[in-house]
């Protein structure tokens, strides 16, 4: 080894110390600051700066759908104070997204160097190599915050949208990071009005069994028994449907991409009797049900119109907004139901935010360190507080405060920890292949088709687009 070799070793192993130290000091809450009155900081923490890269331009592509973006709004003037950079944002809804990222992603030069993606789209975008691999990024103390803290990020989280192979294209395995799980995760879980269940002498229910029979005992003029997504809606299959399957001991996949057998189990009596189950609790929900996304849903159950649903934290959460919901106080949440025997669970969710590869190398840094301050402790906290978006990090589901405030997010938290990846998510086809089982469901609901046509017609196309991508032979 010669000399510029050591001295290449001597600062990396310089730089490990030196964070490690800072991170047992950020754990103890010695910020640099505190620190710095003592004449620590000089030697531990005085490389890192929030405003290195002062008088950068940054553009930030990102979801319009979920609330981050008025959580981004409402702190830019702090984001710009605290860093000295601007950040442009551009916010479309989901279909609009996803086609404008990978026309970016696609582009001899990205126009942003910063874009959120979807953890379903790992394996398409972060799999074909668009993103940049940010462990450089994460293990060097001048960009990175000393209590900035990787490991504080749910492991399903990081899973979901940060550990990519690409060896052998696998999302959630190896030591290379591609994304940060940002700006929320999480799952889906159970709503009940407990008043309601306390006055007809009802318990929540943990069976699918008790969530019918409390379904049909609640419901009346006034309050749906229960709701659901019942639109040709992305959510139609990924919550209710889903939820209803891998609970009755529905294994959605067999085989795998790799061995060319990735074969569907939709047609299976698991899959058929989820999507009964929906049917059959038609004359329980809404009216309109059929016709129900995130918002009549949502709308509907803080009005105090539905009694029990199973949805997304992040999206339901406001319900506990006692500023925006009539029944807050009145809302209990708990597990999904699962038949006897099996074990409550639900889909993973949430979004993952990278740099992509194409972007500006001369602002790459600076895309880091802006990307830490959008997925910090701080930034995670808000928007639980303001907008009760699912957290990220283990320490804000887990914040005294908030907990205090929101008593739905230990529910939130562990359902986020032990959340199912779909295994569609591991191909390319994802949003293919759940846009076809939309249509169908959706026309089982409006009833033109029974229960086991619509899985069938399902599994014959699945099949199809499955072969023509060269995932089943």
């Amino acid at each position: 080894m010669d000399d510029n070799d050591q001295s290449g070793s001597s600062r990396k192993s310089l730089a490990a110390n030196r964070r490690d130290v800072l991170r047992a000091m950020a754990a103890l809450g010695l910020t640099t600051g505190v620190l710095g009155r003592y004449g620590v900081s000089a030697a531990f923490g005085a490389d890192f700066d929030w405003k290195k890269f002062a008088g950068t331009k940054l553009s930030l592509l990102m979801t319009g759908d979920e609330n981050d973006h008025r959580a981004l709004a409402d702190l830019m003037p702090q984001f710009e104070a605290e860093t000295g950079m601007t950040l442009e944002v551009t916010s479309p809804a989901l279909g609009a997204l996803i086609e404008k990222t990978l026309q970016v992603l696609q582009a001899p030069q990205a126009s942003f160097e910063l874009i959120e993606f979807l953890g379903f789209l790992t394996t398409q975008q972060v799999g074909a190599g668009y993103y940049e691999q940010l462990n450089q990024y994460i293990d060097d103390p001048t960009l990175t915050a000393p209590d900035w803290e990787i490991g504080d990020f749910l492991p399903p989280a990081m899973s979901n949208v940060g550990y990519f192979d690409m060896a052998t294209k696998t999302v959630g395995k190896g030591k290379d990071i591609y994304g940060i799980p940002g700006m929320h995760s999480g799952s889906v879980i159970y709503f009940y009005r407990k008043d309601l269940f306390d006055a007809a002498g009802l318990k929540p229910a943990t069976t699918w069994d008790e969530f019918k029979a409390a379904a049909e005992k609640l419901n009346s003029a006034d309050v749906a028994g229960c709701s659901f997504i019942g639109a040709n809606d992305f959510s139609l299959a990924t919550v209710d449907w889903y939820t209803r399957f891998i609970t009755t001991g529905g294994k959605l996949m067999s085989g795998s991409p790799q061995t060319k057998d990735f074969k569907p189990n939709v047609n299976s009596p698991e899959g058929i009797g989820a999507l009964q189950m929906l049917i059959d609790v038609l004359p329980y929900a809404p009216k309109n049900v059929t016709k129900y996304g995130f918002a009549e849903n949502v709308d509907g159950f803080s009005t105090g119109k539905i009694a029990q649903m199973v949805f997304w934290s992040t999206i339901a959460g406001p319900i506990f907004n006692t500023e925006n919901s009539m029944v807050a106080d009145k809302t209990g949440t708990g597990p999904v139901p699962a038949a006897p025997g099996q074990t409550p669970r639900a889909i993973q969710g949430g979004w993952g935010m990278g740099i992509p590869k194409n972007a500006d190398p001369a602002k790459k840094q600076a895309a880091w360190l802006a990307l830490t301050w959008l997925t910090s402790k701080a930034f995670n906290k808000y928007e639980v507080d303001k907008y009760q978006i699912d957290a990220s990090r283990t320490s804000t589901f887990n914040d005294p405060e908030l907990v205090a405030k929101f008593p739905y997010l230990p529910d939130s938290l562990k359902a986020a920890s032990t959340a199912d990846v779909i295994p569609t998510s591991y191909i390319p086809e994802f949003f293919q292949l759940n846009d076809a089982m939309n249509v169908e469901f959706n026309a089982a609901l409006l009833g033109t088709q029974d229960a086991k046509t619509a899985c069938d017609k399902v599994q014959a196309s699945w099949e199809a687009i499955l072969k023509k991508a060269g995932h089943m032979a």
